[in-house]
């Protein structure tokens, strides 16, 4: 009698077997490996899902709140935009330790708000913006997201970002310090733009 090989792998996860681990989301999502180095020299576009919707009052409170939380680890936040399931962001880090910790704050932060369970659909998406056309494209997308999601031709106010929607992009992006006007009385301070292409970008809106 021949002896039978033992397979240790049957039943269990992750084993040698074919189609075998943890199948993927519907969304292809953000791939579990190392993220890109990053430096103050560049700005960074980081967007991140959520299983619902969270395009209310109290969870744009909330978002503010975590970017302060993210700001006490060095994480610079430059502008965001929130939508009906995620969020867009423009920031700034020194090294990638700070963007860890600062990212980190800032999704915990969110989600203990939420109070929903596992509520972030998947790990946060994160360009770097190394050339000076593809920062501006990043701030203009996200400055003006409302516009793609709605099919707008023309700028809107939009109470959830971090730009009023009528005015001119340089009418607002030539100071360094950003007081913006977000829904009735309340302010964002953006922080000072350290990296070359971001301030060039926002100085410059031809």
């Amino acid at each position: 009698m021949k002896q039978l090989k033992l397979n240790l792998n049957k039943g269990k996860r992750g084993g040698r077997r074919e189609g075998s681990g943890r199948k993927r989301l519907h969304s292809p999502g953000v791939a579990h490996r190392s993220r890109a180095r990053v430096s103050h020299r560049f700005a960074l576009h980081i967007n991140f899902k959520y299983r619902r919707q969270i395009k209310n009052k109290a969870s744009l409170r909330l978002l503010k709140r975590a970017i302060l939380n993210a700001r006490s680890h060095g994480l610079r936040i430059i502008h965001f935009s929130m939508q009906s399931n995620h969020v867009h962001l423009i920031v700034e880090s020194a090294c990638n330790a700070i963007l860890t910790k600062g990212m980190r704050s800032l999704t915990v932060t969110m989600a203990k708000g939420l109070n929903d369970g596992k509520v972030q659909l998947e790990r946060y998406h994160l360009h770097v913006l190394r050339t000076l056309k593809e920062t501006r494209n990043a701030v203009f997308y996200v400055c003006f997201n409302k516009q793609k999601h709605e099919n707008k031709k023309f700028s809107i106010i939009d109470d959830y970002s971090s730009y009023p929607g009528t005015a001119l992009i340089r009418q607002f992006t030539r100071r360094s310090r950003m007081c913006l006007k977000i829904g009735s009385r309340e302010k964002w301070i953006g922080d000072r733009v350290r990296s070359f292409f971001l301030r060039k970008a926002l100085t410059d809106s031809t």
